[in-house]
């Protein structure tokens, strides 16, 4: 036994420094999200599929010229007729909802910003009602506006004072597609601790005088969800602060209004299912995806060889234009300065996807403690301790029945806690564990020899 234990012991150090390594290096990044899958797949249906699209702005995106545009630098500013064909590319698809985040200023002097056509106005009443969004600031009480922004307002039951509080907004969204639109604050400007220590949090509720709006992300999941925003509560009062969507969703919020954004919650990637149509065939449908504008414009090029193929394996995203939240936003590579706990470089588009996938998905999917990782080192250590006391003969089962608990303890504590804890530590000791009590010799062996 003791043979046994040591060999364990210093093999087992050897796995916990590798995984504390991958850990930090992103090296297991593949099993962390296999196994998060799995526990996902058996949390008995306490989550549910997001539905979001992000049409990005990407580095591929040229802007428009024309007249005496032409000749301008290309700093990648974007005109009004920009937006009204990237409004005019979305619009095709008879969007169920969609969320603007650009605050866009214009020239007013160039041509393509002429206000006397109105194009972004025209494109943005070809859609459903939007959520514009604005920019805001506190900047303390001699700041505020004379004529500020018509915001929609939330009941809120208990105290408000410890939200996050503005009192101007800094950028206004255009009057063109304000004309379809309902404004909401994207990002509070004199709040500058909502990305500190890679843990990144957004406003879902913010404060003005007596007044408390829904942020940009609130507005959209609630647009989606069909909730009017009067029907919105923001809870305060009983020690668990959230905001209640109508009945269709119960949002957990930190004290000052904003949602933690989980950073490991299984939506760094594309996410979709299978199902069949009424005639059988297989379709993939997309619960999380992204388009870029230049995918987009593939599909008035029907009746191109190329534009074809395209447009066929692309099918599955256009379609979900239909059915999911539609984010349109910068994605940029100069965009992309939010930095998650993970190792990611994220745009603040991309972060508001995964914040409103959360929500509507119900990922408020988080880490163990520290302690908690090292108490099921500990527990996994004294499990061999007991096991290793057993000859081969009775060994192998009571090992395979143990490691088989074992996991599906880890599974349940997710099922009920929505916690997890990246495998490969838990996962080489139980194998190690197994694999030292059938080579090592031990128990009746051992004292025989």
């Amino acid at each position: 036994m003791r043979q046994r234990l040591l060999t364990f012991a210093v093999f087992g150090i050897v796995l916990i420094a590798l995984g504390e390594w991958g850990l930090r290096s992103g090296k297991f990044t593949g099993l962390d999200q296999t196994w998060l899958e799995f526990c996902i797949g058996n949390a008995g249906g306490k989550l549910k599929h997001p539905a979001v699209t992000i049409v990005r702005i990407d580095d591929g995106y040229e802007p428009l010229r024309i007249g005496g545009d032409e000749n301008l630098p290309n700093d990648g500013t974007l005109s009004r007729l920009d937006y009204a064909t990237i409004l005019a590319f979305v619009s095709k698809f008879q969007p169920r909802s969609v969320a603007f985040l650009p605050t866009p200023t214009f020239d007013e002097n160039l041509t393509l910003n002429k206000t006397d056509i109105a194009p972004l106005k025209d494109a943005a009443m070809k859609l459903p009602k939007l959520v514009v969004a604005s920019t805001v600031s506190n900047d303390g009480d001699q700041a505020k506006e004379t004529t500020p922004l018509a915001y929609p307002a939330v009941k809120v039951e208990g105290d408000a004072a410890a939200l996050l509080s503005f009192t101007r907004t800094l950028r206004y969204p255009d009057v063109q597609i304000l004309a379809n639109g309902t404004p909401a604050p994207k990002t509070v400007e004199s709040a500058r601790d909502l990305a500190a220590g890679g843990v990144l949090r957004v406003p879902l509720v913010l404060r003005r005088g007596d007044q408390v709006v829904p942020a940009l992300l609130l507005a959209a999941v609630a647009n989606h969800a069909g909730v009017a925003l009067e029907q919105i509560t923001v809870k305060l009062d009983d020690g668990q602060p959230r905001v209640l969507v109508g009945e269709a969703l119960a949002i957990p919020i930190e004290a000052d209004g904003t949602l933690i954004v989980p950073d490991r919650a299984g939506l760094g990637a594309a996410m979709k299912s299978t199902t069949r149509d009424e005639s059988g065939a297989k379709k993939d449908i997309e619960h999380f995806t992204s388009l870029t504008i230049e995918e987009l414009a593939y599909t008035g090029e029907a009746n191109d060889e190329v534009a074809k193929r395209i447009l066929a394996s692309f099918q599955s995203r256009f379609d979900s234009l239909k059915e999911n939240l539609v984010l349109i936003g910068f994605d940029r590579t100069a965009d992309r300065r939010l930095n998650t706990g993970s190792g990611e470089t994220l745009s603040e588009t991309t972060l508001l996807a995964r914040a409103a996938a959360t929500i509507q998905s119900g990922r408020y999917i988080h880490w163990w403690p520290s302690w908690a990782r090292w108490f099921a080192v500990l527990a996994i250590a004294v499990l061999a301790a007991i096991l290793f006391r057993l000859p081969r003969g009775k060994f192998l089962p009571a090992a395979l029945v143990a490691v088989l608990v074992f996991l599906a303890a880890k599974v349940v504590v997710f099922s009920s806690t929505l916690a997890w804890t990246p495998p490969f530590v838990v996962l080489s000791l139980l194998a190690l564990l197994v694999v030292v009590g059938l080579i090592v010799p031990g128990g009746q062996a051992a004292k025989k020899a």
